[in-house]
């Protein structure tokens, strides 16, 4: 029963901070867009990037703890990041790996996940993510292509130093996946693996190719993510307290100069990076823990600050929500626009790089 009460509290403080955030700050953003999409979408990183420090608060608070090593990563670079997908609920560890990571530059950095088309329509979490230019894929490579293809067009065209988060795999590791995996190794002649599946290469490569066409690469970074004692598979196990004890990450950045130019070499390259990857696991989980240093957690104070922040933005979004028929109002109508947009199967940053374009062309020719 304590556990459930953890989970259930969490779970809570961590939604509500996002439909807090979404109609509090994002949605009065809004006009912004109309007059400089550029300012629009600054705005929206410095949002989302000081909203990750609150799930970092909040998992440090229940006692998890994350354990990072190998390589910084600069949140002034346009990089690629790939991880291994061992869970469902592997993204929400990875914001306080990052805020580690990142330091000493705190709530900077750009990171931008390419998720499941499905996940948009998420009430709240899908909402902001949208507004915050993540990418959605539909796993029809010739619609998810003209996708990537406008938005990192959009990026660059912004000169925004962003990274880019593919799951590789395409999946979370579970025995279904597993099974997948191992059939497609078997045809292909290739090893079967334990901690990890074989990875797509499609997207990886296309991003690589794309941003490095625009000479706007400067690293990928390599990300494996391991949990020495529980691993919670699902967000159900994180509603009931079922939370790890620990989780590690060991990043390896690896320059754009020293990754293939052509894109067989490049496919090749990434299987090659994941079969080291299975190596890495397979030592991690005989001894616990990875081979290189762990970096000590230096700064608690934006920490703290943002725990403070958005717990009263989200109990303040609940007494309004149930006294302020103006507010209900305002949830209403932002509610309904997301919806209609889910019904139109419309994105909304779809919409934000449409406008940038015809906003651009306005300018040039005032």
């Amino acid at each position: 029963m304590r556990g459930l009460l953890r989970g259930t509290i969490y779970c809570a403080l961590w939604y509500g901070s996002i439909v807090a955030g979404f109609l509090f700050i994002a949605c009065p953003l809004l006009p912004l867009l109309l007059f400089s999409p550029p300012r629009f979408r600054k705005c929206g990183n410095i949002l989302f990037s000081c909203w990750e420090l609150y799930p970092t608060a909040l998992l440090r608070m229940l006692g998890v703890k994350i354990y990072v090593s190998g390589d910084h990563i600069s949140p002034h670079e346009s990089a690629v990041l790939v991880m291994n997908h061992r869970t469902r609920v592997d993204w929400n560890f990875l914001w306080a790996a990052m805020y580690q990571a990142c330091l000493p530059s705190v709530g900077l950095h750009r990171l931008k996940f390419i998720l499941k088309d499905p996940i948009r329509h998420i009430p709240g979490p899908g909402w902001i993510m949208q507004m915050n230019g993540f990418l959605y894929i539909t796993r029809r490579w010739e619609e998810d292509q003209s996708r990537l293809s406008r938005t990192l067009d959009y990026l660059i065209a912004l000169e925004s130093r962003t990274q880019l988060l593919i799951f590789p795999e395409g999946t979370d590791l579970t025995r279904s996946s597993r099974e997948k995996s191992d059939t497609y190794a078997l045809q292909h002649h290739l090893p079967l693996y334990t901690y990890t599946l074989h990875p797509k290469t499609t997207g990886f490569a296309y991003l690589v190719q794309h941003l490095r066409r625009a000479s706007y690469l400067d690293a990928v970074y390599d990300l494996t993510i391991a949990y020495p004692d529980y691993i919670p598979q699902s967000e159900i196990d994180l509603i009931r307290g079922r939370f790890p004890r620990e989780v590690h990450f060991h990043i390896k950045r690896i320059s754009s100069a020293d990754i293939p130019t052509y894109d067989s070499t490049l496919r090749r390259w990434l299987e090659c990076r994941w079969s080291d990857k299975e190596a890495i696991l397979k030592g991690f989980y005989e001894r616990k823990a990875f081979s290189t240093q762990i970096w000590p957690m230096t700064k608690t104070l934006p920490l703290r600050i943002a725990f403070v922040f958005w717990s009263m933005l989200t109990g303040m979004a609940v007494l309004l929500l149930i006294v302020s028929p103006i507010f209900q109002v305002w949830t209403l109508i932002h509610t309904l626009f997301f919806i209609g947009l889910s019904v139109l199967n419309t994105c909304f940053n779809q919409i934000e790089i449409g406008w940038y374009w015809r906003w651009k062309n306005y300018s040039l020719l005032s």
